[in-house]
């Protein structure tokens, strides 16, 4: 085999491995994201005053991802983060639970990427108006 037909060879077998661990890294995420995600229902379901430990036992355990535009916890708080279920990507809402002392103190569901959207075209047509 000639010098170029190795190193053509070599290349190959290079793209080939960086593919399969591309696929296993977006597998491992895609498995992070869907094993971290609740119903709204269950979200309902989660009243302040709960304590952690029983919360996380019924709804399972927060992912590490957390949104980029989060709201600033109420003070002296901790908050966890699910990505709700059964909605396509645009639609999901986060869902934050924020505990004190390992209590509900609060709960919210923020605004999915759709209904940002529509906000941000809502501000855009009113300061458009002349």
């Amino acid at each position: 085999m000639r010098a170029a037909g190795k190193i053509l060879l070599g290349i190959l077998g290079l793209a080939v491995l960086a593919g399969v661990g591309l696929w296993f890294s977006i597998r491992h995420v895609a498995s992070d994201i869907t094993s971290h995600t609740i119903t709204t229902a269950q979200f309902k379901g989660v009243h302040v005053g709960e304590n952690r430990d029983a919360v996380r036992d019924r709804i399972g355990e927060p992912g590490g991802l957390q949104p980029q535009d989060k709201p600033k916890p109420p003070a002296g708080t901790t908050c966890d983060y699910y990505l709700q279920k059964h909605v396509s990507l645009e639609e999901k809402q986060t869902f934050q639970i924020c505990y004190r002392d390992g209590k509900v103190t609060a709960t919210q569901a923020l605004p999915s990427a759709k209904d940002e959207a529509a906000q941000d075209n809502d501000k855009s047509s009113e300061n458009a108006k002349p």
